[in-house]
């Protein structure tokens, strides 16, 4: 009998932590016509796309020629003559690690306003 009090009362406890949500839900639209309320700047800066943050994916082409790979479907360039690039040990490599299939992440250059020139690429298998 101890053992069902015990097993209620734990129940009880853990019910209420699973209505417990983090961070802000979005407002739902009432019907088709409702207007969507604007942005604020604030907001619409905080959920942009961080361009110092790191990316990964597989290699899905390459052309070390024109200094391109693109990674999921997205084309990215690169300049053969600045891009730091590191193979699986850590050791700086040449570019022809890269190839199809290669596992990679990559950091894009902070000053490229397209968001698609990478600085940095780690290959990892």
């Amino acid at each position: 009998m101890k053992r069902y009090l015990i097993l209620w009362m734990l129940l009880g406890a853990a019910t209420p932590s699973l209505a417990v949500t983090t961070g802000v839900m979005p407002k739902s639209d009432i019907g088709a016509g409702a207007a969507r309320t604007s942005m604020q700047p604030e907001a619409r800066k905080a959920m942009a796309d961080d361009s110092t943050g790191m990316r990964q994916g597989t290699i899905e082409s390459v052309d070390v020629a024109r200094g391109t790979f693109h990674v999921f479907g997205q084309r990215h360039t690169f300049d053969a003559a600045k891009l730091r690039l590191f193979g699986r040990d850590g050791k700086p490599t040449t570019v022809h690690e890269l190839r199809r299939g290669a596992k990679v992440r990559f950091l894009l250059e902070s000053d490229d306003k397209s968001r698609r020139r990478v600085a940095v690429i780690y290959v990892d298998q």
